[in-house]
């Protein structure tokens, strides 16, 4: 055998029995050390009980072991009731948050159905309010005393607005009450719109008649009214006076055009001085007399409420002040007729 492998033979040999020898050695200590526990376990205590009458004490023996266990038992118990305690007080605490949701539940609910009481109430209401304008719509002003009321909300769509049928249980009826008020407001969309064309028409209708105040802010008063006035100028003598005089006491407020239409003239003369006239539609004519200045041309198209020109003291005045005339076809009339029908019509 070689000299080298030898010598790497006798080393192996001698760590091998180093091991073996580390490992007796190791086994040897656990040993002690187990039985040294094992004994330290069994090492009993005596507790005694001594009663203070004559009966014999009692004594109890107990190991090391045993009285680790009951410590181990007592800790594992404490704990138990520790956490048990804690889960008790947060089901308490979550008990007390549902139950005061619930009470604000409740709240909102008793809230929900006054609500609900007041709606129908509102909706009988407007059942009431919806039925005469159907009324009026559909006889044009003129009630018909044949058509009753149910059958106008019926052709409306609005007859069940109020379900006459409901469900024993509260929630539910008020469940229904609002599904039957919704579904039949929105059913009554189109009757709605019918009404709201009609009315868009008849707006139409006002914007084309002159019956606006010609004068911006509705300022001024009138301070000579259409026919018969005593001439300002000559005293004693009376004339047609053909249209209505409005004073502001001032110059240079804003005039008006009562209506849609066309100017059709603008010029100025020794009895009117700077004057508009404006061709409306149905054959009616408005003239503003007396006029600081204009704010349109000839030709020029305007709606109602537009500004025209401003109230001056040009003619032959007695002060600032607006002469404003209305013409149908070619006959005056008196221009509070028809201030008075847009009063009417407003209120």
């Amino acid at each position: 055998m070689p000299e080298g492998l030898r010598s790497w033979k006798e080393k192996e040999k001698r760590w091998y029995s180093r091991m073996v020898q580390g490992i007796s050695s190791g086994l040897d200590v656990v040993r002690v050390a187990v039985r040294r526990f094992f004994s330290w376990g069994r090492t009993r205590f005596v507790f005694a009980v001594i009663p203070q009458s004559e009966k014999p004490a009692r004594k109890l023996e107990l190991s090391r072991f045993s009285l680790i266990a009951i410590g181990v038992a007592a800790l594992v118990f404490a704990g138990s009731a520790i956490a048990s305690i804690s889960a008790y007080g947060a089901a308490a605490l979550k008990a007390s948050a549902l139950h005061t949701q619930l009470a604000k539940a409740n709240e909102s609910i008793d809230k929900m159905r006054e609500t609900t009481e007041n709606l129908l109430s509102k909706t009988a209401q407007f059942q009431e309010k919806l039925g005469q304008i159907v009324t009026i719509v559909q006889s044009k002003g003129k009630p018909d005393p044949a058509q009753s009321a149910d059958n106008i909300l019926k052709t409306a769509g609005l007859s069940d607005l109020i379900p006459g049928r409901f469900s024993d249980d509260p929630v539910s009826r008020d469940v229904l009450r609002l599904e039957g008020i919704a579904g039949t407001l929105d059913n009554s969309v189109a009757a709605l719109d019918q009404i709201a064309n009609v009315l868009a028409s008849q707006k139409d209708i006002m914007t084309e008649v002159p019956n606006i105040w010609p004068i911006k802010g509705n300022l001024g008063h009138i301070t000579m009214y259409f026919g018969q006035n005593e001439n300002p100028f000559s005293t004693g003598q009376w004339y047609l006076h053909t249209g209505i005089d409005i004073s502001t006491n001032r110059v240079g407020d804003p005039v008006l055009a009562t209506a849609d239409g066309k100017v059709i003239d603008i010029h100025y003369n020794a009895s009117l001085g700077n004057s508009i006239t404006i061709q409306h539609s149905h054959g009616f004519t408005t003239r503003y007399g007396h006029l600081r200045g204009f704010a349109v041309k000839k030709g020029q198209r305007v709606s109602q409420g537009d500004v025209i020109g401003y109230l001056g003291n040009t003619g032959k005045t007695t002060g600032p002040h607006l002469h404003y005339e209305v013409y149908l076809g070619t006959s005056l009339i008196d221009p509070l007729r028809f201030l008075n029908i847009r009063k009417e019509y407003h209120e």
